[in-house]
């Protein structure tokens, strides 16, 4: 109640000052209230507002910020997307595809799947191939209209029919759950040497013919002695892929 009534009081008191004495009296009078009261306060006042306005315009001056660096962002990673689409180091002919974006995983990581930011409305279709700029990656087994998810040739889930490139002997592609990727069932005495090229064979009904899968590094007999493995060194890492390309059937675009 006090403070409520302070101010008018004070006021009503420098007024009453003010009439008192002579006119040079107050005039003395009003020019030390003027410097002593009046001035510094609107100079606060001012002060007050200044600091409000740099405020804002600093706070203007970030979001402008944020937004240009956003922008440029998503500008370097479209022009890495067009960049990995113009790489693809092997020829894969007509075949039509779509750019995607890794967005996460599913699964444990012996058994890890791969999703990705395109489905049905992007023309995704169930068992569609999927390739990396170095060779290939998988096939589609889930789609959503946003979304799908690969099956990728490092789960132990992942078969495919591979094969020299040398000499077109044939094998199985597999992995086992410690992520040795191996070609198997190849007839005992096979022409396959290490440093051999392994790509998707002729009889695959996923991949077109010739797609490279990998270099053989180490070949070892199995335990009946009937056929033998391969162990392959991918030329795709699935666990460093950003972007892939998915392959379109015939008739979808």
């Amino acid at each position: 109640m006090l403070k409520k009534h302070l101010v008018p009081a004070v006021l009503i008191l420098i007024s009453l000052l003010m009439l008192i004495g002579t006119k040079e009296a107050r005039a003395t009078k009003a020019g030390w209230l003027g410097n002593t009261l009046f001035f510094p306060m609107l100079r606060s006042l001012k002060a007050i507002e200044t600091t409000a306005s740099l405020k804002q315009e600093v706070f203007s001056l970030r979001k402008k910020l944020t937004e240009e660096t956003l922008t440029k962002l998503a500008l370097q990673n479209e022009l890495k997307q067009y960049s990995q689409a113009l790489s693809i180091s092997f020829d894969t002919g007509q075949t039509e595809f779509e750019l995607a974006e890794v967005i996460g995983f599913s699964g444990q990581y012996s058994e890890r799947n791969l999703i990705v930011d395109k489905g049905k409305r992007h023309g995704i279709q169930l068992g569609s191939a999927v390739i990396s700029a170095n060779g290939i990656v998988g096939k589609i087994i889930n789609v959503h209209p946003n979304h799908s998810i690969i099956l990728p040739f490092s789960n132990p889930k992942f078969q495919i029919p591979v094969m020299d490139s040398r000499t077109s002997v044939q094998g199985i592609l597999e992995a086992d759950i410690s992520g040795t990727i191996s070609m198997n069932m190849v007839k005992l005495g096979s022409e396959i040497v290490v440093g051999d090229t392994v790509v998707t064979s002729n009889l695959s009904r996923i991949y077109p013919k010739s797609y490279p899968v990998g270099v053989i590094k180490r070949i070892r007999e199995s335990q009946d002695n009937l056929f033998i493995s391969a162990d392959i060194s991918p030329f795709t890492l699935v666990e460093n892929l950003e972007h892939v390309f998915v392959l379109k059937k015939e008739g979808v675009r």
